[in-house]
């Protein structure tokens, strides 16, 4: 027999043919050698007799006589309750500060960035000189336009920045200096 030294459960060769039969007359000749059978012809496990006319009585002598104690489970019932009734007094109440604040939105709201955006991108299908014909030039004022905080020093200021020639602005020069 070879040893393998990976696996040192080796078999003999040849050792499962005829292992049956080889068992077999290994048994017969130690039951004759000992005049009887080697291997039981009952398992060895019997109940008594009479066990399964007491068995009844005995198990319910054993459980019906006892009382169990009772626990009731207490009910959640009013705390769900209260959490509801809580969180719906939030509710109304945030509801009724957040719409009383909100007032509607007005022109005056309005950026000046988001009117000019909104004149830009949408098309009025009018021309420059149809818009001139609806706004009366005459109502208008140039504070209208630019509003009231332009002083004359921050008009000079400008122009002295942004003009080349003052002179061709028609200014008298008492005026700039």
């Amino acid at each position: 027999m070879k040893k393998d030294k990976k696996n040192s459960f080796n078999t003999p060769e040849g050792y499962f043919e005829n292992f049956n039969d080889r068992l077999m007359d290994r048994i017969q000749n130690e039951e004759a050698q000992e005049g009887g059978a080697i291997i039981p012809k009952t398992d060895g496990f019997a109940v008594p007799d009479g066990y399964f006319d007491v068995i009844t009585n005995d198990v319910l002598s054993k459980t019906v006589g006892k009382e169990t104690k009772v626990i009731p489970l207490k009910s959640n019932r009013n705390f769900y309750y209260s959490v509801a009734a809580v969180a719906a007094i939030f509710i109304l109440i945030f509801s009724l500060t957040w719409n009383s604040t909100s007032e509607p939105i007005t022109f005056d709201d309005l950026a000046n960035a988001e009117i000019e955006s909104y004149l830009e991108n949408t098309d009025f299908e009018m021309t420059s000189y149809e818009i001139a014909e609806v706004v009366s030039l005459e109502e208008m004022e140039l504070t209208d336009m630019l509003g009231d905080d332009f002083e004359d020093d921050i008009i000079m200021e400008y122009l002295d920045e942004n003009v080349e020639d003052i002179k061709e602005l028609n200014l008298d020069d008492t005026d700039y200096e």
